[in-house]
């Protein structure tokens, strides 16, 4: 990866460990928590199985984790989604990352889909054999970078029964790296109507075959100055000499399109989208789950957009980074109402039978 590629990566680890320092837990215990290890490839997992009331066994959530590193509590940004599926009836299953909590090993980058979609894998394996989980009512719940992990756990296993999908993205990431870094340079002033054509250029300049083209590109996105100031946001507007530049490679999973996957999708799916997300494009994501879930004559979807709110479905005023990263810690749970009450009620609804 380059370029935006990697400034995406520098910019949504920076938003998830501001999340993280975070402390909070939920105002209903469940009945019972149980710590479960399993191992995944060269990495050993840690996470926590939280069973609701009533009789067992009981359909459960797999959380699935964005970018950057992060706990099986995600700072205390998870308890409370948690506890809404709690309440309908659901158990939750949350893990730390490797490398993160009591996790070990490290991601390679040039595997992490198929690392990360593993890890889930085998979680799924681990709760099939366990008496207090019902094996034929398996979920999952992602949020920003686990709308290409999920795709590839729906791709390798039959197991899932429904997903959630939060602020998911509805194409390539080459092309949602251009978005968020056009939408940061609007908070930094850059004319809505040149817009278009900044995104154009960043996800261009990623597909460039030539150094010559790669140039040309990175020449005519020096003229928008806006992008300037995204510099501590980890964006650079440095021309490489030839011989540090290269050929991306275009088959790489920063170009896979995870409505691939949805379109062949037709278990039960809730996908929602913030308003205000300047970082996954909320309208193009709704669009595309709409189009996607229809050609796969998927009969039980729902697609919402929250209003007011940013990429972590927060209230926000503008949803830029600046404002996310200068959050405190009562503001960085500040969620819409809605977005939990939507969950639990469809959840409510949820026909697996």
């Amino acid at each position: 990866m380059k370029n935006v590629s990697r400034n995406l990566l520098i910019l949504m680890t920076v938003i998830l460990l501001s999340n993280t320092s975070v402390i909070s837990q939920s105002s209903s215990d469940p009945v019972s928590i149980k710590e479960i290890t399993f191992y995944s490839g060269d990495f050993k997992i840690a996470g926590e199985l939280k069973l609701p009331d009533g009789i067992a066994p009981h359909p459960v959530i797999l959380f699935v984790h964005g970018d950057g590193p992060n706990s099986r509590n995600s700072g205390g940004s998870y308890p409370p989604v948690m506890e809404r599926m709690l309440h309908a009836g659901y158990a939750t299953f949350a893990w730390d990352k490797p490398g993160t909590g009591e996790s070990t090993g490290q991601f390679n980058q040039s595997h992490l889909l198929e690392q990360r979609s593993q890890i889930v894998l085998d979680a799924v394996r681990v709760l099939k054999n366990r008496p207090d989980v019902d094996s034929s009512r398996i979920g999952m719940w992602g949020i920003s970078q686990a709308g290409y992990v999920m795709p590839m756990v729906l791709l390798k296993s039959n197991d899932i029964a429904f997903m959630i999908a939060v602020s998911c993205p509805g194409g390539p990431g080459v092309d949602q790296g251009a978005y968020l870094v056009a939408r940061q340079a609007v908070c930094e002033g850059l004319p809505e109507e040149d817009v278009k054509q900044v995104e154009y250029l960043l996800s261009a300049i990623e597909r460039v075959r030539s150094y010559e083209e790669y140039v040309r590109y990175k020449e005519q996105l020096k003229s928008y100055s806006a992008l300037n100031s995204l510099k501590e946001l980890g964006f650079n507007m440095r021309i490489k000499p030839a011989e540090e530049w290269h050929a991306d490679d275009l088959g790489g999973n920063y170009y896979w399109d995870p409505m691939q996957v949805i379109s062949r999708t037709t278990i039960p799916v809730l996908a929602l989208f913030g308003e205000k997300d300047t970082q996954v494009d909320p309208f193009q994501g709704m669009q595309a789950y709409k189009n996607a879930l229809e050609h796969a004559g998927n009969k039980n979807f729902r697609i919402e957009l929250i209003p007011g709110v940013d990429h972590c479905m927060i209230v926000t005023k503008s949803g830029c980074l600046k404002e996310i990263i200068n959050r405190n810690r009562k503001e960085r749970l500040a969620y819409e109402p809605v977005f939990l009450e939507i969950i639990e009620n469809w959840l409510n609804e949820l026909n697996l039978n």
